[in-house]
């Protein structure tokens, strides 16, 4: 499996020591504090919105925070796929949405997100979500549509809902702590949005969906994507 090294760098910091810590750090404090973006009032409210009824994917886990908490929503979800290359925040996710109380079936799928998903899973969604996944990664968002979002789309199913949550580099205002943590981050490999608007992110959901709505809450974009334009996505890829 061919992985980008700076998509690489973005998660060599998913130790099991930063996933004990990253509830409290980034979604308590630096949610709040450095982007501007309320975990409990803005992305989890947000996340719980969209999930589907029938099978939700969720890309780039993280500590799987967001199906655990959302689990009220999801308990009716009779599928749950959890996608990430890390076997680490696998593993955590996975285990913490079982303790949460889930009974449907769940899988977990080691999985680089610049290769194209199992063609097994295609259509197979009726939601897809990506929390904090497109600011890891390297490259513009035209790199990033079509090296992520274009493998997203066949796993879409006609009528389904491919959303989630980005931190932008441009365009919006990073308060000192913000400023200070995009410097970092983006010398360090761990983030790849220097050069991340809110303009390039709607540019690259259009090329794959019909319906698109964007709305920006401090330096965080907030994305909906409906309608996959399957007919447009296998002529240009």
């Amino acid at each position: 499996m061919f992985t980008h090294r700076r998509t690489r760098n973005s998660t060599k910091v998913y130790t099991p020591l930063a996933l004990r810590l990253y509830d409290f750090i980034v979604l308590r404090l630096l949610n709040r504090y450095a982007w501007g973006c309320s975990t409990e009032n803005v992305l989890l409210p947000f996340f719980k919105a969209y999930v589907g009824s029938e099978a939700h994917l969720d890309v780039g886990v993280g500590t799987g925070y967001y199906p655990a908490h959302a689990i009220s929503r999801l308990a009716k979800t009779k599928l749950i796929c959890l996608a990430d290359i890390n076997p680490t925040t696998l593993q955590m996710a996975g285990t913490r949405l079982l303790e949460a109380g889930y009974k449907g079936e769940l899988r977990v799928v080691e999985h680089d997100v610049s290769n194209p998903l199992p063609s097994s899973l295609n259509t197979s969604f009726d939601s897809i979500s990506l929390f904090y996944l497109l600011h890891c990664l390297p490259g513009t968002f035209p790199e990033k549509a079509k090296d992520v979002l274009s493998k997203l789309v066949p796993a879409l199913a006609p009528d389904g809902t491919l959303y989630g949550a980005t931190i932008l580099g441009k365009g919006v205002r990073h308060n000192w702590l913000g400023r200070y943590l995009m410097k970092l981050y983006n010398k360090k490999g761990v983030f790849g949005n220097a050069e991340d608007t809110e303009e390039g992110l709607v540019e690259a959901l259009d090329r794959y969906f019909d319906d698109v709505e964007v709305a920006v809450t401090a330096s965080v974009a907030l994305f909906v994507a409906r309608k996959p334009r399957f007919e447009s996505f296998y002529r240009k890829t």
